[in-house]
């Protein structure tokens, strides 16, 4: 553009040269034209010019960046903490019972699921434990899954006793919806962790 502007001073100057100077007229309008056409030139050539594209960034998307689990990161520093404290109770100390399942917000869904969990070591509180859910549609005797979750969560039941716990129906980074029941549902609760604080630094219960 620059280019164009100056070219059209020089037309301009050269028409007023021509005014004044009458006898240089024939080279003015020749110095005109030329002027003229060389900048119908620069147009058509800068109109035909290709666009530079935009600079398309092509680092990768933070590919679905995972969410921060921060119950892992609690389960780590625990175990840190006190690396013996997953042991103390075996997973077959602990069990769940009268698991039903809560309705969701949308209709035919599920929203949570509500168990008693009970603590058969006769030593330690259970503080934490690990699950995983599996819910299944049973539709005329065929029963397929359509959820499954693992999770950890914290409690706290002393030995021989029992406490109600309740586990929330969640996407994770799956983004699926929660699951619909068109038939009946089968809710298959395991334990596959636990945790319990020694004798010692176990907290007195009311």
């Amino acid at each position: 553009m620059k280019i164009e502007a100056m070219l059209w001073i020089v037309v301009l100057i050269l028409v007023a040269l021509a005014f004044l100077f009458p006898k240089s007229r024939s080279f003015s309008l020749s110095a005109i034209g030329v002027t003229i056409v060389s900048i119908v030139v620069i147009v058509v050539i800068v109109a035909k010019r290709p666009e530079p594209l935009a600079l398309v960034a092509t680092a990768p998307q933070a590919a679905a960046q995972k969410p921060v689990d921060f119950e892992r990161f609690l389960v780590d520093k625990l175990d840190k903490a006190d690396p013996e404290a997953k042991n103390r109770i075996r997973v077959e100390e602990i069990r769940f019972d009268q698991i039903r399942a809560e309705v969701g917000a949308e209709r035919g869904s599920l929203g949570a699921i509500v168990a008693r969990l009970y603590n058969d070591s006769a030593t330690y509180t259970l503080t934490d434990y690990g699950y995983h859910l599996v819910v299944q549609d049973c539709i005329r005797a065929v029963c397929t899954t359509v959820f499954d979750q693992q999770g950890l969560s914290s409690v706290s039941v002393p030995p021989n006793q029992a406490r109600d716990v309740k586990i929330a129906i969640r996407d994770g980074s799956t983004r699926d919806v929660p699951p619909k029941i068109l038939g009946t549902a089968n809710i298959l609760l395991t334990p596959v962790a636990t945790r319990a604080p020694s004798a010692s630094n176990a907290k007195p219960t009311d």
